[in-house]
């Protein structure tokens, strides 16, 4: 198959400032998932796709591509799927398109390979990075003023032992891969025929504060 992959990256980033090239232990944050999709060798092409000269910049002595990112896609209100689809249209057809966040340095090539492995190999329509939530969901309640609603019947019925407890998972921000033609038509990632790739906690790291980066180099050390 004829594979490509994007990193969306842009610049005006509000909650910490620089984020995608903020160094982590000294290495610019968008290279680790640029070096790990690279070392990967599942892409014909890896296109980064920013708004900003100094984030391309950090990563162009790579064999990658620059996107330049329209203004209205790099906005605060932005979506990163309405700016990968659109730049699909930008793109010659390939079989499977793919996007990686920068944000997530701990992603591995052979995380890589294992979901494009699943769905050149199974019978689904996207495969996404996910990762357990560690929060107990099922006592999840919600607060009007002072009155306490739970969200799931387990409190009500007093199902809080662990045998009542179900597992959760949510999307890593890892990676999100899918077929070229089924996202096309849909310009979606999530339907009945999605598949997912657990990654454990340790490189689920998603980084947004300067806390974020303290906590990803201590795992590190």
């Amino acid at each position: 198959m004829k594979n490509v992959a994007v990193i969306p990256a842009r610049g005006g980033s509000t909650r910490l400032k620089n984020k995608n090239i903020k160094p982590l232990l000294g290495k610019p944050l968008i290279r680790w998932m640029t070096d790990a999709v690279l070392a990967s060798e599942c892409f014909d092409k890896v296109i980064i796709s920013t708004d900003c000269d100094k984030i391309f910049d950090a990563v162009a002595d790579l064999d990658v591509e620059r996107h330049i990112r329209p203004d209205h896609h790099a906005t605060v209100s932005a979506t990163v799927l309405d700016a990968m689809m659109d730049l699909m249209d930008e793109l010659e057809p390939y079989e499977t398109f793919s996007y990686f966040l920068p944000t997530c340095p701990f992603i591995s090539p052979d995380d890589i390979k294992e979901g494009i492995t699943k769905l050149q190999d199974t019978q689904c329509d996207s495969v996404i990075s996910m990762t357990q939530i560690p929060e107990t969901l099922q006592l999840a309640c919600l607060m009007s003023e002072d009155n306490v609603l739970p969200v799931f019947d387990n409190l009500e019925c007093g199902l809080t032992n662990s045998k009542f407890i179900k597992k959760y998972y949510k999307p890593s921000g890892g990676f999100y891969m899918g077929l070229w033609d089924y996202l096309k038509e849909n310009k979606n990632f999530f339907t009945r025929l999605t598949k997912g790739i657990i990654i454990p906690p340790a490189r689920s790291v998603d980084i947004n504060t300067i806390e974020d980066i303290k906590y990803a180099e201590s795992m590190i050390w």
